[in-house]
């Protein structure tokens, strides 16, 4: 199995088409399960890591570089000290950004970053959960370090998400609400946006092409407790986010910064701010574990129909798809998420 082929989509050259080819998976390690893909759903990071970087290094015809983070499947080999699943067992995963996706049939992963599959479920709409929910979850409960055994106090407490309509953003409104008990304040700026961000349980919907400030103020909201940006940390929002945020709050966001901003206003108010990505476990190899309970909480408040999926758009996999998805999450209005099904089918006709 260690030098079994696999069939995959993936692309040869930095930037160029998404083509169908065959990879050499890597060897089983210890805590590693080999899992045969059933869906796959698409995230920015898949056209991103196309078109501006590899992780793995070059890549060519001999080597091509397979994209595919979130995937659900079926568990078909273990590692020998794997402990957490046997064959057999359903999965879904949010992937490693060092290695090759999930656009393949078969995937080499490791456990501790692997969580159950709701039994509610299909396939597609399991393949929407891992990466969003993994990082919303994580910018909740460790950035922010809001409690989910406070939701009595937590009532009284405001989160602003920016960016609501998105695979994060919708994640965001149901886990704040649901898991968390805040109130929410989502942003949106189309009427389709807007009725989503109300359909997945936020309180609030304001325009973010307008100023927040001035949205809010409209609303007799002077501040929030706590922010959610999932647009790119730049001053445009920034700026409001300091007049906004209440003294000890939080401020989180899921991109790096990308030019200086002006922190001292937050001085006064002892605001934290930080960024997460869900990928840094296991690029580090810390505490990888941890991703597993989360996905499996997860995956209890789903079977318990607390949150649901955020499957917008259902595809058949092949790379005319793909390469289209890649295209549509470019353009930065997609509502909820894209999932591909029939993963095998595609690969064995």
């Amino acid at each position: 199995m260690n030098s079994q082929k696999s069939k995959c989509v993936g692309f040869e050259e930095q930037g160029g088409p998404l083509k169908l080819a065959e990879i050499s998976l890597p060897t089983v390690g210890p805590r590693d399960l080999v899992v045969r893909i059933e869906a796959v759903s698409m995230n920015p990071i898949d056209f991103k890591k196309k078109d501006y970087g590899v992780a793995l290094g070059p890549v060519s015809v001999d080597n091509p570089c397979v994209l595919g983070f979130d995937a659900s499947g079926v568990v078909i080999q273990t590692g020998d000290k794997v402990t957490l699943f046997k064959v057999g067992d359903e999965v879904m995963y949010a992937g490693d950004v060092t290695k090759q996706g999930s656009n393949s049939q078969l995937q080499v992963i490791d456990e501790r970053i692997v969580g159950k599959k709701p039994n509610n479920l299909s396939w597609a709409e399991a393949a929407t959960i891992p990466l969003v929910h993994l990082t919303v979850y994580e910018a909740l409960s460790e950035h922010l370090e809001i409690q989910e055994q406070s939701k009595d106090e937590n009532k009284s407490k405001t989160i602003l998400i920016v960016g609501g309509a998105g695979g994060v953003g919708s994640a965001a409104i149901q886990q704040a609400k649901n898991i968390f008990n805040l109130k929410v304040i989502a942003t949106a700026s189309r009427p389709e946006s807007v009725e989503y961000c109300k359909k997945q349980g936020a309180d609030i919907v304001i325009n973010h092409k307008n100023s927040l400030i001035e949205e809010l103020k409209a609303l007799e909201i002077t501040g929030v407790d706590y922010i959610f940006n999932t647009s790119d940390m730049t001053p445009f929002y920034f700026d409001q986010f300091t007049t906004l945020i209440n003294p000890f709050g939080g401020i989180v966001g899921i991109s790096g910064f990308l030019e200086p901003l002006n922190m001292a206003p937050l001085f006064l108010k002892r605001v934290k701010v930080s960024c997460e990505c869900m990928f840094v476990r296991s690029l580090y190899g810390k505490n990888q574990e941890t991703q597993n309970k989360i996905l499996n909480k997860i995956c209890l408040e789903l079977e318990n129909r607390n949150i649901t999926h955020n499957l917008e758009v259902l595809k058949d996999f092949n790379v005319e798809n793909l390469t289209e998805g890649h295209n549509s999450c470019k353009n930065g209005i997609n509502i909820g998420k894209i999932a591909y099904q029939d993963v095998q089918k595609f690969f064995y006709n």
